[in-house]
């Protein structure tokens, strides 16, 4: 499990229609505030029972701070590996510094 600080610059959902079925994903982008490089990461919650289940992640909007604990998931295809950032649980930073913790069901 890895953990980041930082400000929220982008927040995307995304519908996916195929065969198979249809996905949602959020994705968080975020750009560290713990270090001087200004890194910027793109997160990611994938599925609609995800989502729901991390209460707070629709109070989620740009500019606020985050604390973010999530896990890499990586994947291989035609000889090239393909690495995601996949969100385990968020605090939101309040104002009084009382973090809301949601937590994914996996």
């Amino acid at each position: 499990m890895y953990k980041i600080r930082g400000q929220i610059k982008n927040l995307e959902t995304i519908e996916i229609n195929t065969e198979k079925g249809d996905y949602v994903k959020k994705l968080i982008t975020v750009e560290e505030t713990e270090t001087d490089f200004k890194n910027m990461m793109q997160f990611e919650v994938f599925g609609k029972e995800n989502i729901e289940t991390m209460e707070h992640l629709q109070k989620l909007s740009t500019e606020q701070l985050v604390n973010i604990n999530f896990y890499i998931k990586s994947r291989e295809y035609k000889g090239k590996f393909y690495n995601t950032l996949m969100v385990k649980d968020v605090q939101i930073e309040q104002v009084d510094s009382t973090p809301f913790n949601t937590k994914a069901p996996f």
